[in-house]
């Protein structure tokens, strides 16, 4: 794969690409593709929504909590993260978070090497509203080396 180099530049809190991913709405603040390979995206999440306990292969995700109140689990310890917490999420380490407070929680995400986890945003953010087909998912997840435990 032929190595894109990236312009700097700024990106407004009113630009970015928004979908759905499994009731959680994601507003991508930056592209694989523009930004060396890192992909960065705002995600917002409903009270009592998250992501069960899973692994990724290929990538590392840094979580900056803006607002909200969450229960985060990695490799096995669990514990509370609030506002301004950060959260690293290292490839091969069990990981899941789910959002506890009573209100929407803000985060933003930065994912390296980004361009496999925003292609797998991209075919994920196509699955219809409502709970998942795990078939599905987990068959999506398998390609793109990540899985459910």
């Amino acid at each position: 794969m032929e190595k894109t180099i990236s312009t700097p530049k700024s990106i407004s809190s009113k630009e970015g690409t928004t979908f759905n991913i499994l009731g959680h709405e994601v507003i991508v603040k930056l592209h694989s593709r523009d930004g060396n390979d890192n992909y960065v995206f705002a995600m917002t999440s409903p009270p009592g929504s998250g992501i069960p306990p899973h692994v990724h292969e290929k990538e590392d995700e840094v979580v900056y909590i803006l607002e909200g109140e969450f229960e985060v689990m990695v490799g096995g310890e669990v514990f509370q993260a609030t506002a301004g917490d950060c959260l690293n999420f290292v490839r091969n380490i069990p990981h899941a978070y789910n959002n506890t407070g009573t209100k929407d929680a803000e985060t933003l995400w930065y994912v390296t090497p980004g361009s496999n986890f925003e292609n797998f945003f991209g075919q994920l953010s196509q699955f219809p509203p409502g709970p998942p087909d795990m078939e599905r998912l987990n068959e999506l997840c398998e390609r793109h080396g990540m899985r459910f435990l």
